[in-house]
């Protein structure tokens, strides 16, 4: 049943009642033949329309029929109550984590609240040597794992390329490592050497567990058995300090808050991720070089290792940096930044030296290093 228009019930009743008979002339004309008869009986309450100015009155009020908009109920709402049906007035709506916000209590933040702080302050601990405390929610075991599939995927991926454990380089790198070895806490490390022949790469590392990998082309950087050390001590350190572990918890909480930030403000994720690399990642990251330098410093002197080599060290390899970035771009500080602060260092570090009674045993290396030729660095 369609409703008549607004416009059509606004006039009085007597537009209406002519507005009907214009759609009803045989009933207007047979009231009109009875009223004179019978209109004190049965008088006829709507007269006929019979004027000329009638018929244009009526005109003027058909148009208001044709010209109804077909939206026109499109401004109605359909609901309970006086409630309109949203269902598509807004598609895209509030992000989610706004509107979960928004329903949220008082106390439901500070559940919340305690259950991170809780959780952060239980896997939070202290760097041993240093007494940094930290992030970590890695476990020991974790962490070995990582270390043991990384050292089969290196080991698969310099297939051909690793050198001999006869080899006289591979031995020199050995011996060095096993003077260091007491300095380092590691308790299960199952400690193996493998020296990669790549000329082209200036760089070693230690995985988690003890496996240690020497590029050729790092050497000649170091120059000698004590330049060596200092490699091998700061590599060393990271495992000591368990830097892979903190790295690994580190990118769990750069994950999680990229995508609370991208679920609040309904944004693209590379926005926060840039921002929490610059101003998290990335000084974390330089906070642990700065750590293991510092570690590995205070192992070649104990050692017996001539602390001073680990400045010559970062002076010689400034010098090799063409085009590096800027350090608060890079993950590492730069040489001259690290060449600097070992210098301050040097007092601490000269003392342990002292105390572990290196002065006789550095009185017979001279001649020891002379039977021993280049140091083994032939290939």
């Amino acid at each position: 049943m369609f409703r008549q228009p607004i416009t059509s019930t606004v006039r009085k009743s007597s537009l209406s009642s002519l507005a009907s008979f214009a759609f009803f002339p045989r009933a207007a004309a047979r009231c009109s033949q009875t009223s004179r008869s019978i209109s004190a009986l049965y008088p006829c309450h709507r007269k006929p329309i019979t004027s000329k100015i009638s018929f244009t009155l009526i005109q003027q009020q058909l148009p208001r029929f044709r010209s109804r908009k077909f939206t026109s109920s499109a401004r109605s709402h359909y609901g309970f109550g006086n409630q309109p049906y949203r269902r598509f007035n807004n598609p895209r709506g509030q992000p989610f984590i706004w509107r979960l916000l928004g329903n949220a209590k008082p106390h439901h933040f500070v559940i919340i609240g305690l259950g991170i702080s809780g959780l952060y302050i239980y896997n939070t601990e202290t760097v041993e040597m240093t007494g940094r405390r930290r992030f970590n929610c890695i476990s020991s075991e974790q962490e070995l794992q990582m270390g043991n599939q990384s050292y089969k995927e290196v080991l698969g991926s310099s297939h051909g390329k690793i050198l001999p454990e006869s080899h006289p380089t591979t031995v020199l790198v050995k011996r060095v490592l096993d003077r260091l070895i007491p300095q380092a806490p590691i308790v299960g490390a199952n400690w193996r050497v493998h020296v990669i022949k790549d000329d082209g790469m200036v760089n070693a590392f230690v995985l988690p567990g003890g496996k240690v990998f020497v590029y050729t082309g790092i050497l000649p950087v170091c120059e000698d058995e004590d330049g060596l050390a200092a490699v091998l001590g700061h590599e060393i350190a990271h495992v000591v300090a368990r830097h892979p572990a903190e790295r690994m918890s580190n990118s769990l909480l750069t994950i999680g808050a990229v995508f609370l930030i991208s679920a609040m403000f309904d944004i693209s994720g590379q926005i926060p991720s840039l921002l929490l690399n610059l101003m998290y990642s990335l000084p974390n990251s330089r906070t642990q070089e700065a750590e293991a330098d510092d570690m590995g410093l205070m192992m070649m002197s104990k050692a017996c290792y001539n602390p001073e080599a680990a400045a010559r060290l970062w002076s010689r390899m400034k010098r090799l940096e063409k085009e590096a970035p800027p350090q608060f771009m890079s993950t590492h500080p730069s040489s001259y930044n690290r060449e600097e602060a070992i210098r301050d260092r040097l007092h601490k570090a000269q003392d342990a030296y002292e105390q572990s009674g290196c002065d006789s045993i550095q009185t017979y290396m001279p001649g020891f290093r002379q039977a021993n030729g280049n140091f083994g660095w032939s290939f």
